[in-house]
């Protein structure tokens, strides 16, 4: 990303057609940086491309996931201006396919896997917990769908500006929480209809399942390691009784707190 952000400004010079048309570059994550260079300067056009690119990459999940969620997701992607939730000075490369650091460890996380969260969560009308706020853009794309969402964050300094940023762009159905989602007792039973978890562990914390509601569904990272894992969309069909379905290998920041690995 360093590399990336320090060329920007030399590959716009270099190139002699900088618009966006049939010949632009794909949205990639091998050729990012001239995929930048091609979009146009507005963040609106960019998210535009990001969003068709994305539609076009999640077909492969038309066995697992549906079109009408993907959609939805993808609807409410449409609306959030992600640069406004990267750090200022990387700002511009709030589009690429990509996550992002956005200090203290963290990061947004890559677009696609926002997208396929809020596809799997398909949390319409209800409501979600969202566990690893970060910057808030994963809360704010949820708000989109939801009818409300309590994002928790166990940093808290990370947790104070995202209930700001989010305050200020108007997502008057989203509460910052400051703490560990995955602490016992933390939620009552059954609070929610679904729950995104943004980090990844080598299993479910028992909390965070006994706090969603019966065919509500549960999405996170699983693995033994950051570098073994996949997303999961767990989905509670009885009290006692989930069925899990693997969407695709992922890699997150870990889990910490009472759910850490």
């Amino acid at each position: 990303m360093g590399y990336l952000a320090e060329t920007i400004a030399d590959l716009r010079l270099r190139d002699q057609s900088p618009g966006f048309g049939p010949a632009a570059p794909q949205w990639d994550e091998r050729v990012m940086a001239e995929w930048l260079v091609a979009m146009p300067p507005s963040f609106a056009a960019q998210r535009q491309a990001m969003v068709a690119a994305i539609r076009h990459r999640l077909w492969a999940l038309t066995d697992r996931l549906a079109a009408a969620d993907m959609d939805r997701a993808l609807r409410a992607m449409a609306q959030v201006p992600r640069e406004k939730f990267a750090r200022a000075e990387i700002a511009e490369l709030a589009y690429l396919p990509m996550a992002q650091d956005i200090g203290l460890g963290q990061t947004i996380s890559h677009p696609e896997m926002v997208a396929i969260m809020t596809a799997a969560a398909a949390p319409y009308g209800g409501h979600v917990l969202d566990v690893g706020t970060g910057s808030g853009y994963q809360a704010a794309v949820l708000a989109r769908v939801a009818r409300r969402v309590t994002s928790v964050e166990i940093i808290p300094a990370l947790a104070q500006q995202a209930a700001a940023r989010l305050c200020d762009m108007g997502f008057a159905n989203v509460d910052v929480v400051t703490g560990d989602a995955g602490a016992t007792g933390a939620f009552p039973p059954t609070s929610f209809d679904a729950i995104v978890v943004a980090a990844g562990a080598t299993q479910v914390p028992v909390d965070l399942l006994a706090a969603l509601k019966v065919s509500g569904r549960l999405v996170m990272p699983l693995g033994p390691s950051p570098d073994d894992e996949h997303l999961v969309m767990i989905e509670k069909t009885a009290p006692d009784t989930v069925r899990t379905t693997v969407l695709r290998p992922a890699k997150f920041v870990p889990l910490t707190g009472q759910g850490a690995r």
